[in-house]
């Protein structure tokens, strides 16, 4: 999906952007089978899982368009970093509740639906397990709670109003850039990688067996 060494060199663009492309065909042609599968009178049943597919389509395809413009654009790395940051907080927050949801859904009586539910069992304990490292690392999740809260997901810090964290995140990407720093280096980026992985991993597994 991405870069795994932290050296410039490695970056394919080229071969990244034809990846992307990819992503986005595919959240796209799940956006339209959605659309006419809503129109099948047993759709509430099989809405969990397909909804659930879509979710995870999407970020695959949203982590790759950061990474890439990332990647791509690093004199505007205070952007695009904060902005990644801000996609992986949600990911690790929302990502396995949804799939919490969808296997409850589907497992209702009378339920239509053709997914097995052991099986989406069995991709979440993966899930889990892939996406543990990150959340064990409490100095990055700390981190990555205070760069959502207070430069990216509001524009002044929602405590105290403040402008601070983002005069401060200015400088660190300011320095970092003067430097000849690039965001291969950077833990967000790297996690972000993992978590798309994870994701991916979740979806072939549930796809595979349809």
């Amino acid at each position: 999906m991405a870069p795994t060494a932290h050296h410039s060199e490695d970056w394919n663009a080229r071969s990244f952007a034809h990846g992307m492309a990819q992503a986005r065909t595919t959240v796209e042609d799940t956006a339209h089978f959605i659309v006419s599968a809503k129109k099948l009178p047993d759709w509430k049943s099989h809405r969990p899982g397909v909804e659930l597919i879509f979710y995870f389509a999407l970020i695959d395809y949203e982590t790759k368009v950061l990474v890439h413009r990332l990647l791509e654009s690093q004199d505007d790395r205070y952007v695009w970093e904060k902005y990644l940051a801000l996609h992986l907080h949600e990911v690790l927050e929302l990502a396995p509740k949804a799939i919490s949801t969808a296997i409850r859904e589907m497992t209702q009586p009378g339920s239509a639906s053709k997914a097995d539910p052991e099986l989406y069992k069995l991709a979440a304990r993966q899930f889990r397990d892939d996406l543990r490292p990150i959340r064990q690392d409490s100095d990055f999740m700390k981190g990555l709670g205070l760069i959502r809260n207070t430069v990216a997901a509001h524009h002044v810090d929602s405590r105290s109003a403040s402008m601070e964290p983002s005069i401060t995140w200015m400088l660190t990407a300011t320095t970092q850039r003067n430097r000849g720093g690039t965001p291969m280096s950077s833990q967000i980026l790297e996690y972000s990688v993992k978590a798309a992985i994870a994701v991916q991993i979740f979806a072939q597994s549930v796809i595979s067996e349809k």
